[in-house]
């Protein structure tokens, strides 16, 4: 069962709308559907408790900045007893093309900054995630530069659709499980 929904970016207006924040945007967008709101938890998160047929399931975006994501998501997940594989992660992915997305159960880094961080403090991989597509990676751009560049206007309908996509991946998640929201969804 998932208890933690995690949702990466980077904090404050500067990295609003910014292709690192999509993780952010996607947990905004259940947040925003479910009435509920974010309260800041010990300086290192964001955090919204959503309570599904008398369960209470979390919503948490790390106010550590990207690099540094794992620190956070530990913490919180130490306090409130959540085991790794209780932990399910929607992040950005330049490999994918923008408004597409892949569902994994654990795996490596790819790369990711904010899931390093996160493999490492939690000391594993095997947790689960919904890699958000932002590509693909123009040449000649800095990854970095591209990253953390802002959405153009005409990404909005795809922005949309990833954001639709993970909503009802988190009801079918909370709904039916893990197993059965991946095959429904994929």
């Amino acid at each position: 069962m998932i208890k933690l929904f995690v949702g990466l970016g980077n904090p404050g207006s500067k990295y609003e709308n910014t292709r690192h924040n999509l993780g952010f945007m996607v947990l905004d967008e259940i947040a925003k559907n479910k009435r509920l709101e974010f309260k800041t938890w010990s300086d290192m998160a964001d955090i919204s408790f959503y309570d599904y047929d008398g369960v209470k399931i979390a919503l948490l975006k790390p106010m550590t900045f990207m690099n540094n994501s794992g620190i956070a998501v530990s913490n919180f997940a130490r306090y409130y007893k959540i085991n790794a594989d209780e932990i399910f992660v929607f992040y950005d992915d330049f490999a994918i093309p923008l408004g597409e997305f892949r569902v994994r159960l654990s795996g490596s880094a790819g790369g990711h900054n904010g899931i390093s961080s996160m493999i490492s403090h939690l000391n594993t991989q095997n947790f689960p995630r919904m890699k958000l597509g932002i590509g693909p990676l123009p040449k000649f751009i800095p990854t970095a530069d591209y990253v953390l560049s802002r959405f153009h206007e005409e990404d909005k309908e795809k922005i949309e659709t990833i954001k639709q996509k993970a909503l009802l991946l988190f009801d079918e998640i909370n709904k039916a499980g893990l197993e059965k929201a991946i095959s429904k969804i994929q």
